[in-house]
Protein backbone atom coordinates (compact mmCIF):
# COMPACT_ATOMS: atom_id res chain seq x y z
CA UNK A 1 0.00 0.00 0.00
CA UNK A 2 2.89 2.33 0.83
CA UNK A 3 4.34 1.70 -2.65
CA UNK A 4 1.02 2.61 -4.33
CA UNK A 5 0.82 5.84 -2.33
CA UNK A 6 4.39 6.77 -3.35
CA UNK A 7 3.57 5.99 -6.98
CA UNK A 8 0.42 8.16 -6.85
CA UNK A 9 2.42 11.08 -5.43
CA UNK A 10 5.13 10.69 -8.09
CA UNK A 11 2.53 10.64 -10.89
CA UNK A 12 0.82 13.76 -9.46
CA UNK A 13 4.14 15.61 -9.23
CA UNK A 14 5.08 14.62 -12.78
CA UNK A 15 1.70 15.72 -14.12
CA UNK A 16 1.99 19.08 -12.33
CA UNK A 17 5.54 19.49 -13.64
CA UNK A 18 4.41 18.73 -17.19
CA UNK A 19 1.67 21.34 -16.98
CA UNK A 20 4.12 23.90 -15.57
CA UNK A 21 6.89 23.08 -18.05
CA UNK A 22 4.60 23.09 -21.06
CA UNK A 23 4.32 26.86 -20.77
CA UNK A 24 8.10 27.20 -21.20
CA UNK A 25 8.87 24.55 -23.81
CA UNK A 26 9.39 26.03 -27.23
CA UNK A 27 7.45 24.15 -29.89
CA UNK A 28 7.68 24.33 -33.67
CA UNK A 29 4.65 25.20 -35.72
CA UNK A 30 2.11 22.42 -35.83
CA UNK A 31 2.99 19.72 -38.33
CA UNK A 32 1.20 16.68 -39.68
CA UNK A 33 3.58 14.45 -37.71
CA UNK A 34 5.09 16.38 -34.83
CA UNK A 35 6.80 13.69 -32.80
CA UNK A 36 9.52 11.14 -33.07
CA UNK A 37 8.40 7.69 -32.00
CA UNK A 38 10.22 6.53 -28.86
CA UNK A 39 9.45 2.94 -27.85
CA UNK A 40 10.69 0.89 -24.91
CA UNK A 41 11.67 -2.26 -26.81
CA UNK A 42 12.78 -4.41 -23.90
CA UNK A 43 13.80 -4.65 -20.26
CA UNK A 44 16.03 -7.65 -19.62
CA UNK A 45 17.96 -9.04 -16.70
CA UNK A 46 21.53 -9.75 -17.80
CA UNK A 47 23.50 -11.39 -15.02
CA UNK A 48 23.13 -9.08 -12.02
CA UNK A 49 22.30 -6.05 -14.21
CA UNK A 50 19.17 -4.71 -15.90
CA UNK A 51 19.26 -3.73 -19.57
CA UNK A 52 16.79 -1.18 -21.00
CA UNK A 53 16.52 -0.85 -24.79
CA UNK A 54 14.60 1.82 -26.73
CA UNK A 55 14.07 2.56 -30.41
CA UNK A 56 13.70 6.07 -31.76
CA UNK A 57 12.15 6.49 -35.21
CA UNK A 58 11.50 9.51 -37.38
CA UNK A 59 8.06 8.79 -38.88
CA UNK A 60 8.21 11.66 -41.39
CA UNK A 61 11.82 12.49 -42.37
CA UNK A 62 12.72 15.64 -44.21
CA UNK A 63 14.19 19.09 -43.71
CA UNK A 64 11.86 20.15 -40.89
CA UNK A 65 9.47 22.02 -43.16
CA UNK A 66 5.98 21.13 -44.39
CA UNK A 67 5.28 18.59 -41.69
CA UNK A 68 8.61 16.75 -41.84
CA UNK A 69 11.12 16.11 -39.06
CA UNK A 70 14.88 16.45 -39.39
CA UNK A 71 17.22 13.53 -38.80
CA UNK A 72 18.28 12.99 -35.21
CA UNK A 73 21.64 14.43 -34.15
CA UNK A 74 21.59 12.88 -30.67
CA UNK A 75 19.26 11.83 -27.84
CA UNK A 76 19.53 13.03 -24.22
CA UNK A 77 17.98 11.21 -21.25
CA UNK A 78 17.43 12.77 -17.85
CA UNK A 79 18.15 9.97 -15.40
CA UNK A 80 16.93 10.07 -11.85
CA UNK A 81 19.58 10.24 -9.16
CA UNK A 82 19.18 6.54 -8.39
CA UNK A 83 19.55 5.47 -12.03
CA UNK A 84 22.46 7.82 -12.63
CA UNK A 85 24.49 6.35 -9.78
CA UNK A 86 23.73 2.79 -10.95
CA UNK A 87 24.54 3.25 -14.64
CA UNK A 88 26.86 0.44 -15.77
CA UNK A 89 27.00 0.98 -19.54
CA UNK A 90 25.36 2.69 -22.48
CA UNK A 91 25.32 1.75 -26.16
CA UNK A 92 23.59 2.50 -29.45
CA UNK A 93 22.84 0.54 -32.60
CA UNK A 94 21.60 1.34 -36.08
CA UNK A 95 20.28 -2.19 -36.67
CA UNK A 96 19.38 -3.49 -33.19
CA UNK A 97 22.02 -6.24 -33.50
CA UNK A 98 25.46 -4.63 -33.61
CA UNK A 99 26.06 -2.30 -30.66
CA UNK A 100 28.55 0.53 -30.16
CA UNK A 101 29.50 1.46 -26.61
CA UNK A 102 28.65 5.04 -25.76
CA UNK A 103 30.66 7.17 -23.39
CA UNK A 104 28.97 7.33 -20.01
CA UNK A 105 28.92 11.02 -19.24
CA UNK A 106 25.99 12.32 -17.28
CA UNK A 107 26.36 16.09 -17.50
CA UNK A 108 24.76 19.20 -18.96
CA UNK A 109 24.42 19.16 -22.74
CA UNK A 110 25.25 22.66 -24.05
CA UNK A 111 22.89 22.17 -27.01
CA UNK A 112 19.87 22.10 -24.65
CA UNK A 113 21.20 24.50 -22.00
CA UNK A 114 18.14 26.75 -22.30
CA UNK A 115 15.78 23.78 -22.00
CA UNK A 116 16.86 22.22 -18.73
CA UNK A 117 19.29 22.58 -15.88
CA UNK A 118 19.37 18.79 -15.51
CA UNK A 119 22.31 16.56 -16.21
CA UNK A 120 21.59 14.10 -19.01
CA UNK A 121 22.99 10.91 -20.48
CA UNK A 122 23.82 11.91 -24.05
CA UNK A 123 23.69 9.24 -26.73
CA UNK A 124 25.84 10.92 -29.35
CA UNK A 125 24.59 9.27 -32.53
CA UNK A 126 22.13 10.27 -35.18
CA UNK A 127 19.52 8.82 -37.48
CA UNK A 128 19.01 8.72 -41.22
CA UNK A 129 15.55 8.93 -42.72
CA UNK A 130 12.93 6.65 -41.23
CA UNK A 131 15.39 3.95 -40.08
CA UNK A 132 15.15 3.39 -36.30
CA UNK A 133 18.09 3.97 -33.98
CA UNK A 134 18.37 1.80 -30.87
CA UNK A 135 19.65 2.93 -27.49
CA UNK A 136 20.55 0.81 -24.49
CA UNK A 137 21.28 1.69 -20.87
CA UNK A 138 22.39 -0.98 -18.42
CA UNK A 139 21.96 -0.37 -14.69
CA UNK A 140 22.82 -2.35 -11.57
CA UNK A 141 19.36 -2.11 -9.95
CA UNK A 142 15.82 -3.05 -10.93
CA UNK A 143 13.66 0.00 -11.69
CA UNK A 144 9.94 0.45 -12.19
CA UNK A 145 8.85 1.83 -15.57
CA UNK A 146 8.10 5.56 -15.58
CA UNK A 147 5.84 6.40 -18.57
CA UNK A 148 6.67 10.10 -18.16
CA UNK A 149 10.47 10.01 -18.19
CA UNK A 150 11.97 13.08 -19.88
CA UNK A 151 14.23 13.13 -22.91
CA UNK A 152 15.34 15.67 -25.48
CA UNK A 153 15.78 15.09 -29.19
CA UNK A 154 18.42 17.22 -30.90
CA UNK A 155 18.41 17.51 -34.67
CA UNK A 156 20.83 19.00 -37.17
CA UNK A 157 20.39 22.19 -39.09
CA UNK A 158 20.01 24.48 -36.08
CA UNK A 159 16.40 23.50 -35.37
CA UNK A 160 15.12 25.76 -32.60
CA UNK A 161 13.18 24.72 -29.53
CA UNK A 162 13.68 22.26 -26.76
CA UNK A 163 12.18 19.22 -28.49
CA UNK A 164 11.30 17.59 -25.17
CA UNK A 165 9.69 14.15 -25.31
CA UNK A 166 8.25 11.86 -22.68
CA UNK A 167 9.04 8.17 -23.01
CA UNK A 168 8.85 4.99 -20.94
CA UNK A 169 12.02 5.16 -18.90
CA UNK A 170 13.40 4.32 -15.49
CA UNK A 171 11.31 5.31 -12.51
CA UNK A 172 11.94 4.41 -8.90
CA UNK A 173 13.86 1.39 -7.69
CA UNK A 174 11.57 -1.64 -7.42
CA UNK A 175 10.81 -2.89 -3.93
Amino acid sequence: MKHLFKTAIVVAVIAASFISLSAFVSKKKSTAVDAYQIVLVSQNTVGSNYEWTWSLTNPNPGNGNNGTLQDLSHWDLALGEFAESRLVSAAYSHDGVNWTNSTIEVERDPSIRFCTGSDVLKFNTGSTGSEPVYFRATVSADFDTNPFATSWVKTGGGQQGCNMYFYSGMGTISD
